[in-house]
């Protein structure tokens, strides 16, 4: 079972209310959209955050944004808000590896020390 750090701040911090307000949506809906970008970061990201080869597009597919403006609004707004960030030409979760790399790197470690295990039975 994956999970990600979710802090007591995450509800209401400005990036969120930020968020909220570029979406005109509901501070809740914000705060569901942000747990669902995170989860589907723990397969989809790199451990730095990284969201190699994606386009907005494919991005806002991932968050079940219909295709066209809206979706590419919706990544728009993550960008603008602080959530995401775009350098170079790769999409990034903001501070991935403060909150999920250490989870990526136990699921690694775990990996090896199975197949290490696996081989020397």
């Amino acid at each position: 079972m994956a999970w990600f750090e979710a802090h007591d701040t995450m509800a209401k911090h400005p990036k969120t209310l930020k968020l909220s307000r570029l979406l005109k949506a509901d501070r809740r809906y914000a705060v569901g959209l942000l747990h669902d970008l995170f989860s589907w970061g723990l397969t989809a990201a790199q451990k730095d955050g990284a969201l190699d080869g994606l386009e907005a597009g494919d991005i806002a597919a991932a968050l079940d944004m219909p295709p066209g403006k809206k979706g590419l609004s919706v990544v728009s707004a993550l960008v603008e808000s602080g959530y995401l960030e775009f350098r170079g030409n790769s999409y990034y979760i903001h501070d991935w590896y403060e909150y999920a790399g250490k989870l990526m790197d136990k699921r690694e470690a775990d990996r090896r020390r199975k197949a290490e295990l696996k081989r020397n039975s």
